[in-house]
């Protein structure tokens, strides 16, 4: 594991035991852990969701600009960076959280490969310690089925348009191997920490259907992109 995430380690062996001398099993603290995480993050998913949100509003627009300048390359760049503008679209900012969740979640790796070999839990009866991987692909399983599931439910509901079926299948031909690929002989800690949170996501996209969820997701946004 790369020193420079031993500080990120060490912050979340820290937690994880604080949260485990509190419920007094591992599986439960890897839980509560992801569930801390995944609050911390909130703001910047927020964050990420309204961008998506206007994103998807602005489509027509968009594509109306594409057709009008498809032969014009310089043209049709200045026009779209003048509609990201007009509507507040940040397209790179959509990445920020899943760059800030990467060294977390390789942090999490080096620390149930090192520090697994002691964790155990109730949770998960057929293994001994957390730092083995799952001889029966269990979790590797039923969490590359959650990723799947997440990706083809839209964020937000009727706020975004959903995407081709076709588009959406896409993504998953690379995403669901290699997520599967991944957890199959990783430690099964990382396959319940990956677990939780695709469920803490897809209890997201529930709120996102809310009245309060479409409030939040919608506030600071351009009056004429919420109509």
């Amino acid at each position: 594991m790369y020193s420079w995430l031993q500080p990120v380690t060490s912050v979340m062996a820290s937690i994880l035991t604080l949260i485990f001398q509190a419920v007094q099993d591992w599986g439960l603290a890897v839980l509560f852990m992801t569930l801390f995480v995944r609050l911390l993050l909130f703001p910047l998913n927020l964050r990420t969701a309204r961008q998506y949100v206007l994103q998807s509003k602005i489509q027509p627009e968009l594509k109306t600009i594409r057709e009008r300048y498809t032969e014009d390359r310089d043209r049709l760049l200045q026009e779209t960076i003048k509609l990201y503008q007009k509507y507040n679209v940040k397209p790179m900012s959509m990445f920020t959280t899943a760059l800030l969740q990467m060294p977390i979640f390789m942090a999490m790796y080096g620390l149930f490969l090192s520090h697994g070999s002691t964790m155990y839990s109730v949770l998960l009866p057929w293994v001994v310690t957390l730092a083995q991987a799952d001889p029966w692909h269990i979790v590797p399983i039923f969490s590359t089925l959650l990723t799947f599931l997440n990706a083809m439910i839209p964020l937000a509901g009727d706020l975004t348009a959903a995407a081709p079926m076709g588009q959406r299948l896409l993504p998953m031909l690379l995403i669901v191997p290699v997520s599967l690929f991944f957890l199959w002989k990783a430690p099964i800690a990382l396959g319940l920490y990956w677990t939780a949170g695709s469920i803490f996501a897809l209890l997201e996209r529930g709120f996102y259907r809310t009245r309060v969820g479409k409030t939040l997701l919608l506030q600071g946004a351009p009056a004429q992109s919420q109509g």
